[in-house]
């Protein structure tokens, strides 16, 4: 598989469960030769791979995939070829993390309420390097017992208007695509089929939106061609790749099976604007 690229993928700096190191290791043994590493309003990881690139041959382009809402419903937005140093970007994070800690405070208080105390040392010490997410109080509530497993914690708790469920604060994808754009980068909307209805989509191209992810393993050939047609008639960038985490039981067999070609990532550099 020399020669392509996978340009979704996560790490420990969000909710991934592989180390930069260990997942630039996993895409080379798979033959990937360019990789993003999109995690979740975050650009840690993307340092952290810096710093290994010399023991991989593996291209690594800046990327992020930010949490925006539209409607009331959480998009995500893929930003590529980023300037991850970018004070604007860097800003927008850090206001992003105290709002997760601050959100991740008043769902622990939800819980107390529904006698499911769960220390605040706990969910920190699950999120690790990473912006405080729901998994990471489902996990510390799994390892006290409230429940047996991640979904279930969500099902009765943590998910969309359950009881303990408290939600984001706004932040439009309008601005997303100009955070990107802003911070030198292209703005890719992620997996379209999972979160968005068609009169968003055009909405968002009238917006400025640059690209849209037409591999994603919840697309099938179907999907990848109606996506397709929409992006070659308004030019906007195809991009693609694995989603991969490593915490679900099909991410393994599904890294190195999505995928782009390399061209892809020349077209990101070309258009980009830094």
């Amino acid at each position: 598989m020399d020669g392509y690229a996978d340009l979704h993928l996560h790490t420990t700096y969000s909710d991934g469960v592989f180390t930069p190191e260990q997942l630039l290791k996993k895409v080379t043994d798979v033959g990937i030769s360019a990789i993003s590493i999109t995690d979740h309003d975050s650009v840690d990881g993307y340092f952290q791979a810096e710093k290994y690139l010399d023991r991989y041959n593996v291209q690594l382009i800046p990327g992020i995939e930010l949490s925006c809402i539209e409607n009331g419903k959480e998009i995500h937005l893929l930003g590529y070829n980023i300037d991850p140093d970018n004070k604007i970007l860097r800003t927008h994070l850090q206001e992003f993390r105290n709002g997760r800690y601050k959100r991740a405070e008043q769902i622990l208080q939800k819980l107390k309420n529904l006698q499911r105390p769960v220390n605040f040392s706990l969910v920190l010490e699950k999120a690790g390097e990473a912006p405080i997410t729901r998994p990471h109080i489902a996990m510390a509530m799994t390892e006290l017992g409230y429940t047996t497993t991640l979904k279930e914690a969500f099902v009765l708790y943590l998910g969309d208007d359950k009881p303990a469920y408290v939600s984001k604060a706004n932040f439009s994808i309008e601005r997303g695509i100009k955070l990107i754009n802003q911070s030198g980068g292209l703005a890719v909307l992620a997996h379209p089929a999972r979160m968005i209805q068609p009169d968003t989509l055009y909405k968002l191209i009238k917006s400025g939106l640059d690209g849209i992810e037409i591999i994603h393993p919840t697309h099938d050939i179907q999907t990848q061609r109606y996506y397709q047609s929409i992006a070659s008639q308004y030019w906007l960038l195809e991009t693609g790749g694995s989603d991969f985490h490593g915490n679900r039981e099909y991410d393994e067999e599904n890294l190195g099976k999505f995928f782009v070609p390399l061209s892809t990532v020349e077209s990101i550099k070309i258009h980009s604007v830094r």
